[in-house]
């Protein structure tokens, strides 16, 4: 059992920061977030009037559905002065120019050409600091929040436009808190994103590249304490940079058990500190984790349309998904829910 990679024995470079190339595996399933300029498809960084990304993002289940950090999407909503509050299908109100998007699998491409897609996010699921009640009760308040702060540095969104395309997604490992101090971990994330514009030129060229980071648990912290934004969390003894906010880490077997959160350099010092959520300590809730099946890393739930001998012939997320498949590719179809190991899991190579 290992990580789902590490630095690329040919090189020179250290576990504590490498870059992966992995354009077919990770890539697809680990995406940068950005604010996307909806004129002209710049990354805008609305507090500083850069053209940087926003922080990292991960699919967890084949159907588009993500996770990544709450304080991603509020550092950006909150210095756009956009208030957050529901609507129509749990969407977050959307600025007039600007909204929140991924780079989806951009694959290995040569020179100046098309790479990957442009999608934008949906259906938010997250947690304000001033929402009364029980973090994994409910999605939002119905009054206008402003200026949020996470009481709890977890959010979740479905990515739009994929087409009923299946994405990689990442195993995880939900409510069962077995992490200890000592143990190695691994991070990955977007350290640098940027775009321009070149003069006279119709295309916006795209600029990033993923990041590893390995350490080892030096502190875990069980303490959930809404009113101080205090939750489970887990240090290490990495810097983890900026841009890597929202992705995901690793335990060595190879199953997601926190988001990166923050992390810090020490002065005088080449070592810092990274501060992950710790999901292994958190209860599974539908709404956040979507399909997944908490039990077992890697498998997924959802309305399987089986054969006659009740093998799995589809999966769909839901009922209504099924019903139609089983209904227009003839008879002998039944529908039924069901938990499967998918085959978009990421898995990993043999070593």
């Amino acid at each position: 059992m290992a990580f789902p990679i590490g630095p690329d024995p040919r090189s020179d470079q250290s576990e504590t920061d490498f870059l992966i190339q992995d354009p077919f595996g990770l890539r697809r399933a680990v995406t940068p977030v950005f604010a996307f300029d909806l004129r002209d498809g710049m990354l805008v960084d609305p507090v500083n009037g850069q053209s940087i990304g926003l922080g990292t993002s991960f699919y967890v289940t084949p159907f588009g559905h993500q996770l990544s950090a709450m304080h991603v999407i509020t550092d950006f909503l909150n210095g756009l002065g956009v208030p957050i509050r529901p609507g129509p299908d749990k969407k977050l109100v959307q600025p007039d120019r600007t909204w929140i998007g991924i780079y989806q699998d951009p694959g290995l491409v040569y020179g100046a050409t098309l790479a990957g897609s442009v999608l934008l996010a949906t259906d938010f699921v997250m947690f304000p600091f001033d929402q009364s009640q029980h973090p994994l009760a409910v999605t939002f308040t119905s009054e206008q929040l402003n200026h949020v702060e996470p009481s709890l540095d977890l959010a979740s969104w479905n990515v739009s436009g994929l087409n009923e395309k299946r994405t990689t997604f990442l195993p995880m490992r939900i409510g069962r808190a077995r992490l200890a101090e000592g143990d190695r971990v691994m991070a990955l994330g977007y350290p640098g994103i940027k775009s321009w514009r070149r003069p006279g030129a119709r295309i916006v060229s795209f600029e990033e590249e993923m990041r590893g980071s390995i350490g080892r648990v030096t502190k875990i912290d069980r303490t959930w304490d809404q009113a101080r934004k205090v939750w489970p969390t887990f240090t290490v003894d990495v810097h983890w940079k900026p841009g890597m906010s929202g992705g995901p880490v690793f335990n060595e077997s190879g199953d997601v058990v926190g988001i990166v959160s923050r992390g810090g350099a020490v002065a005088g010092e080449t070592a810092g500190w990274g501060h992950a959520l710790w999901l292994e300590a958190l209860p599974y809730k539908q709404d956040i984790y979507g399909c997944i099946d908490p039990l077992n890393p890697g498998w997924i739930c959802g309305w399987g349309v089986c054969n006659n001998s009740q093998s799995l012939v589809e999966l769909f997320p839901t009922q209504e998904a099924a019903n139609a498949f089983a209904q227009t590719h003839g008879p002998g179809l039944s529908v039924r829910y069901v938990s499967t190991q998918h085959p978009a899991r990421l898995v990993r190579p043999a070593r």
